[in-house]
C-alpha cells in the first residue's frame, strides 16, 4: 500500500488519522508497507506535532529481524521528529526518561543541535539513582547512559557520577570509572586514587584500568602518602615526582 492509499484508508478526522497511523507505526507485526506509510504520514503530514512526535518515538521501542528495514524506518522516524526542532525536545526528554531503549532517542537529542552541556544534563537527568539491582532493564539503561557520558567532559560531573562507583553491577561501576577518567584530573584525582586503593576483588578490573591510565598518561598522584611504602599494586609504585612507574626490581616477584 502506498502513502496516498494509506492516508485515504485512514479516514475520519485528523486526530483519528494520527491515532490509526500511530497504532500501525508501533506494531512490529503490521504489514511492512503499511508501517512505512504510517511513519511517513506521521513524519511529514500529521499536523499535530505533539501527537506525531509521540507516535514516532514509539517506533524505537522494537527492532525488526531485517536490520536494513529496521534502520530505514527508524531513520525516517528520526527525520520526522527532528523536523519539529525545539517543539520535539521536551517530548524526546520525557521519552528518554521512561524508555530502556535509549540509543535512538540519544541520536535524536544530538541531531536537534543542542550543546554538549545540554546533552550531558539530559543524560544525567535520565540516570536512575535508586536501587535498581533487581531491575535488569534499568541497570542496563544506567550502564548505557554512563557509556555515552564517557564521550564528554564537564566540570562538576564527578559528584553526579561517583554514586555509581558503588553500584552492585560491575559493568555500571566500570562505566562510571571510565566517565571519571575522561574528566580533568585536578577534579577527579581523589576519586580515582580511591579506586587504586580499592582491594575488593570484585573491583580488580576497575583498579587495574585506572592504574594503567595513570601509567600511560603520566598522571601525578595527589596523595602519595595514602599508598603504604608508595606501593600502588604489585610492582607499581609512586616515584619521587609522584607519578606511577613499574619497578623492575619487584616485577619478577609478580610474574
Amino acid at each position: 500500500m502506498g502513502l496516498f492509499d494509506f492516508i485515504k484508508n485512514l479516514g475520519g478526522n485528523p486526530d483519528s488519522k494520527i491515532q490509526k497511523a500511530a497504532e500501525t507505526a508501533k506494531n512490529p507485526k503490521a504489514i511492512r508497507e503499511d508501517r512505512w506509510a504510517a511513519i511517513e504520514y506521521l513524519a511529514f503530514d500529521a499536523k499535530d506535532a505533539e501527537k506525531a512526535v509521540g507516535a514516532l518515538l514509539n517506533r524505537f521501542e522494537f527492532s525488526l529481524e531485517h536490520g536494513i528495514n529496521d534502520t530505514r524506518e527508524k531513520e525516517k522516524a528520526m527525520e520526522g521528529i527532528v523536523r519539529h526542532s525545539d517543539a520535539a525536545l521536551p517530548l524526546v526528554l520525557t521519552h528518554l526518561k521512561k524508555t530502556t531503549r535509549i540509543a535512538w532517542p540519544i541520536k535524536i537529542l544530538k541531531a536537534l543541535g543542542k550543546s554538549d552541556d545540554h546533552v550531558i544534563d539530559c543524560l544525567i537527568d535520565t540516570l536512575e539513582y535508586s536501587d535498581v539491582s533487581f531491575d535488569q532493564a534499568q541497570t542496563d539503561k544506567n550502564y548505557d547512559i554512563l557509556c555515552h557520558l564517557a564521550d564528554y567532559k564537564k566540570h562538576g560531573l564527578k559528584e553526579k557520577i561517583r554514586h555509581f562507583l558503588r553500584d552492585p553491577d560491575e559493568r555500571v561501576r566500570y562505566a562510571a570509572a571510565e566517565v571519571l577518567m575522561e574528566q580533568d584530573l585536578s577534579e577527579v584525582g581523589d576519586a580515582l586514587e580511591d579506586l587504586m586503593r580499592d582491594q575488593n576483588p570484585d573491583n580488580s578490573r576497575i583498579r587495574q584500568t585506572v592504574v594503567r591510565k595513570y601509567l600511560e598518561n603520566g598522571w601525578s598522584v595527589q596523595n602519595p602518602s595514602a599508598f603504604p611504602n608508595r606501593n600502588v599494586i604489585g610492582p607499581v609504585f609512586v616515584n619521587e615526582q609522584n607519578r606511577l612507574f613499574v619497578s623492575q626490581e619487584h616485577l619478577g616477584q609478580h610474574e
